[in-house]
């Protein structure tokens, strides 16, 4: 039984519930909706270096980057960029991979890419590192972070900055919460629908992003 069962199950059961609640909430628009878009449609542009730019704007405009002494903070725009640059051959490898089937040689290259990639300035990756790879392999991750996601899997927002660490519980995550209920039949088929109509829901981008927005609408 996959780990986290009573947290599918409650996400399934209430998917359509829980679908309205994100969309009548304050759903982000602006700049972090438009580079969100734009990094997803350059994912397959031959300028690899202006879609990492949509990524860390889109990264940027998500608060990952707070001006002043307190709050996250990114690295240089060139300091991602050169950590990311070398990884574009894994990066089109792991677009052919399939969430639903991922095999043990998968994860490996997943975890090459997740271990080279510097974005975030501070000691943690997990949150970052999920966001760049949600905009790299929008069908094979998705973004994770403390308020949203660990809170409704962990009931906490605990995370220990050691890359290992953190990789594995990407893993996990993605392994035994996202890819289950990916894998549901009626979730697909609500999913493909809502993906069909971008005008009325603009951040169903890919169906692991649809369940991020799920695990947000369960807090609304």
């Amino acid at each position: 039984m996959p780990h986290y069962q009573e947290k599918i199950d409650n996400i399934l059961t209430n998917a359509e519930k829980y679908h309205l609640a994100y969309y009548a909430a304050e759903t982000f628009r602006g700049p972090s909706l438009y580079f969100h878009q734009r990094a997803l449609e350059s994912q397959h542009s031959p300028d690899f270096t202006q879609h990492l730019e949509y990524i860390y704007a889109t990264l940027a405009s998500w608060g990952m980057h707070r001006m002043g002494k307190g709050g996250s903070k990114m690295q240089s725009f060139e300091t991602f960029k050169n950590t990311v640059v070398p990884l574009q051959s894994k990066v089109q490898e792991a677009q052919e991979f399939d969430c639903r089937a991922m095999t043990e040689i998968n994860w490996l290259v997943l975890e090459h890419i997740f271990r080279s990639i510097k974005v975030m300035a501070s000691g943690t990756t997990l949150v970052g590192n999920s966001k760049v790879m949600a905009h790299l392999l929008p069908d094979i991750v998705p973004p994770i972070d403390r308020e949203y996601t660990l809170f409704y899997l962990k009931g906490n927002k605990n995370i220990k900055n050691d890359p290992t660490y953190e990789w594995a519980l990407m893993r996990e995550i993605i392994e035994d919460f996202f890819i289950p209920v990916a894998r549901d039949s009626r979730l697909t088929s609500l999913a493909e629908d809502w993906m069909s109509d971008r005008e009325t829901y603009p951040w169903d981008t890919s169906i692991l992003k649809i369940i991020d927005n799920l695990v947000i609408g369960s807090r609304k």
